[in-house]
């Protein structure tokens, strides 16, 4: 079985490489130092959001064991499956405090789409910077005054267009960036919901094995069925009632290296 593995908080922002900044090993990895609270904030959601998958994931491990003692004891089978429950609702209610959401498929969709038109936007942005006109030969020194002149002049109004532009690229670049690492969260916190689910629904598979063999000696009584029916309940109301939406990313990117 696959381990189910919860996407760290990323980071998200990689500044666009602007030609005139002179090239430094400073400027190889901008942004990367020490880790600032927001950062650290965000590192510690992440843990407690692995390890409420970790308990999801050991949970499913579980499932042949569950299986053969359905065959074994009914019984004690119907209370492992409600100890099971209230195991995975405790870890969707650790993945929930820690900022984790279970997204639509439209709200998804939505997602993807607002993310692949602002990289498009930035993309156009980026290939329309201005380029500078290297200018004409001059034949004479004062063709080459007037010309030198006029290359000042229209360097000076290029640097301001391409310093404009730049701004405008990298804001758009940002946002881009933004959505896309939404999008990545959105798709991992989709991914803990749906194994939550298939571990849910292997459960309800044992449940309905115990009731078929309701004949068996160690069959549970209905107090037995009350437990793992409020047990069941339970997780489904907190599987329910987990918020959707885009989740949250930290306001205060950091720079990847690169």
């Amino acid at each position: 079985m696959q381990m189910l593995s919860v996407q760290q908080t990323p980071a998200w922002r990689t500044p666009l490489k602007d030609p005139r900044a002179p090239a430094s090993p400073e400027d190889r990895s901008p942004g990367v130092g020490l880790p600032s609270l927001s950062e650290m904030r965000d590192g510690a959601k992440a843990m407690q959001k692995e390890l409420a998958a970790r308990k999801v994931q050991a949970v499913r491990e579980r499932r042949d064991a569950l299986m053969l003692m359905v065959k074994i004891d009914p019984r004690a089978a119907l209370k492992m499956t409600a100890e099971l429950a209230k195991e995975l609702k405790e870890a969707v209610k650790d993945f929930v405090d820690a900022g984790g959401k279970n997204p639509t498929m439209g709200e998804m969709k939505m997602m993807s789409r607002d993310a692949q038109e602002a990289r498009e936007a930035a993309d156009a942005a980026a290939e329309g910077l201005p380029v500078e006109d290297a200018g004409s030969e001059a034949t004479t020194e004062a063709e080459t005054a007037k010309i030198d002149a006029e290359m000042k002049r229209a360097h000076a109004a290029y640097e301001a267009a391409y310093a404009t532009a730049f701004d405008v690229a990298d804001d758009k670049d940002a946002k881009a960036d933004r959505l896309e690492a939404v999008v990545s969260a959105a798709m991992s916190d989709a991914g803990f919901f749906e194994q939550v689910k298939l571990a849910m629904g292997e459960l309800k598979e044992a449940r309905e094995k115990i009731k078929a063999d309701w004949a068996n000696l160690k069959s549970p009584n209905k107090e037995d069925w009350k437990v793992a029916d409020k047990a069941m309940a339970a997780l489904e109301k907190e599987i329910d009632m987990a918020p959707t939406g885009a989740p949250e990313i930290s306001d205060a990117p950091r720079a990847v290296a690169v």
